[in-house]
């Protein structure tokens, strides 16, 4: 047995399914309904929308068995032989094969002047009507002009701009918009469910991304991962398919660019190239993410301008404002066009890449008008106008002992590892903070393209003594409005468990929360210590181990004790 292709499965049968192109459904149903049916229609849109589709689906209104009312019942033996293709009185001809003006002559202009045989209409569809030749359309130019009562004309193409002006004015031309992405996977998920396939919610959305505003290609693609996949999909299948790049990865690109996170840049583009993404893709992909930013961040109301579902809005809303404005972020489409012009030719498109993103990160480096006008943009609302390097200097000999009650390894030496631990028991806030490394390590090597989203966070250790509290920056509502989705608990919740055994009970909480009874009331608060890095004075009495622990907690450092410097930067 043959098997159908799922886009012939599930084309509409009635006026009803029909998606996205309520406009052209909603006028030929009342045409039919009223009997002003026109003799000439001209369907015109991208392809996959459903122009032929729906060409039928007038052919089956007006040959329904139930009589033309403006809705075709498709069950009876009329609407059944439309959809079949076997109906003596509808005749598809593909113009792209059938170019010829004797084809035209014989199938159309010498047989249009016999009545119906079963029907009352006869009803001729012309897909790619555009590839006729100029004789074709002479030849059937007066036809079409003053065809007989009973006959209906529908041409189809994807580029009208191709059909002569005089088909034109003998036509009523209906636009075929590109379906939302929305309507596409809310079409897809009914498919999955009818089908029994199981498919992530993100790799749904990336389909219909894909798919350009065409249905057909988004049946098409899930099909083929369908078959791919034995009926999972993930998102991970999506991506090594099709190339098409996950929101969350274009999210956390910009995010980094925003905080100016220049090290984080760099990070995240070999974690992508590890991946595979083909990067000309991505920075199609990433500049269609900024130009949304744009469009929010320039327009109180950005419905109908962007096509992203529902659940991105607000995010991208949250991501626009950390730019702090529009300008920004129009210099950053600059570079990224720059960009997109130099990978064509680039023998190192990484290269190209991280040297881009530096640029958008840090405009210091730049002498362009936009670089300048984003710096004195930046001065004027109290904001950095780039990143600033970290404060590292080495402790003279002299220096007094670091204050600490760990161990002090040599310089030199490689980072510590922490080691995962296994616990049941009630959460030490030490112990939490320090693992808390082992989680992001686990966190990358499950998912490297998620694991930024908590790549800035603190950890903290709730007054039960039993649930983690993940603490965002103030400044980073979207990663934790991305780590509230279930596919980002999960990964969190499964990392958590690979290192304490047993994933305990976690929350989240955007900034600083009040400071945990028990701790000294002359402990300063989470705003003073963001930015400022505390250095004990050689001549000064140390800390005491409750305050020094309160600080080192809030940091997440050991706190080293250096000399002042003299204004000349020379150690005393």
């Amino acid at each position: 047995m043959t098997h159908q292709s799922l886009y012939r499965k599930y084309r509409p049968a009635t006026f009803d399914d029909v998606v996205g192109q309520q406009h052209v459904e909603r006028t030929l149903r009342n045409a039919v309904a009223e009997s002003k049916v026109a003799h000439a229609y001209l369907f015109t849109g991208p392809r996959g929308t459903g122009k032929t589709t729906t060409a039928r689906l007038l052919a089956k209104a007006l040959l329904c068995e139930r009589g033309p009312g403006g809705e075709p019942d498709g069950t009876c033996a009329s609407c059944a032989d439309v959809a079949e293709g076997t109906h003596p009185d509808v005749l598809e001809i593909d113009a792209a094969s059938n170019t010829g003006v004797d084809l035209i002559r014989a199938n159309v202009i010498d047989r249009v002047k016999y009545a119906p045989t079963r029907g009352q209409y006869k009803v001729y569809i012309i897909d790619e009507v555009h590839m006729l030749s100029s004789a074709s359309f002479n030849a059937i130019l007066k036809t079409l002009e003053e065809p007989p009562s009973h006959v209906v004309f529908v041409l189809c193409t994807t580029h009208p701009q191709k059909v002569p002006e005089t088909i034109h004015s003998r036509c009523q031309r209906f636009d075929f918009h590109r379906i939302s992405v929305e309507e596409i996977a809310d079409h897809l998920r009914y498919i999955c469910e009818s089908e029994g396939f199981r498919v992530d919610k993100g790799a749904i959305t990336l389909i219909a991304k894909h798919a350009d505003g065409g249905m057909r290609d988004a049946i098409t693609v899930l099909e083929q991962l369908a078959a791919f996949t034995g009926g999972e999909v993930t998102v991970d299948d999506v991506e090594g398919l099709v190339g098409e790049v996950d929101s969350a990865q274009l999210f956390a690109a910009a995010g980094l660019v925003a905080r100016r996170d220049i090290a984080g840049c760099f990070r995240w583009v070999a974690e992508t190239v590890e991946t595979g993404t083909d990067l000309s893709e991505l920075v199609r992909a990433l500049t269609g993410h900024v130009r949304d930013l744009y469009v929010v961040a320039s327009t109180q109301d950005a419905t109908g301008v962007i096509d992203r579902p529902g659940d991105e809005m607000a995010l991208l809303s949250a991501q626009a404002s950390e730019f702090g404005g529009p300008d920004r972020i129009g210099r950053l489409l600059s570079v990224l066009g720059e960009l997109a012009s130099e990978m064509r030719w680039s023998s190192d498109p990484r290269l190209s890449l991280e040297v881009a993103l530096t640029r958008m990160a840090n405009p210091r480096g730049e002498m362009t008008i936009e670089a300048l006008a984003e710096r004195i943009e930046a001065l004027e609302r109290g904001l950095p106008a780039s990143p600033e390097a970290p404060a590292v200097r080495e402790a003279p000999a002299t220096a007094a002992p670091a204050v600490s009650s760990e161990p002090q390894e040599d310089e030199d030496a490689a980072e510590p590892v922490v080691k995962p631990v296994s616990s049941t028991g009630p959460l030490d806030r030490g112990t939490a903070k320090r693992s808390w490394l082992a989680v992001l390590a686990e966190l990358k090597r499950r998912k490297s393209t998620r694991a930024h989203t908590f790549a800035q966070v603190e950890v903290d250790v709730d007054e039960d003594g039993r649930t983690l509290v993940i603490e965002f920056p103030d400044d980073q509502e979207f990663s934790l409005k991305l780590a509230e989705e279930p596919e980002m608990r999960e990964l969190l919740r499964s990392g958590l468990a690979a290192v304490f055994g047993t994933a305990p009970p976690f929350r989240y909480q955007l900034g600083r929360g009040a400071i945990r009874p028990g701790t000294e009331a002359s402990a300063p608060d989470a705003a003073s210590c963001v930015d400022f890095e505390p250095v004990v004075q050689p001549d000064a009495q140390p800390p005491s181990d409750d305050l020094m622990s309160v600080l080192e907690g809030r940091l997440g450092a050991t706190i080293v004790a250096e000399h002042p410097a003299t204004p000349d930067g020379e150690d005393i």
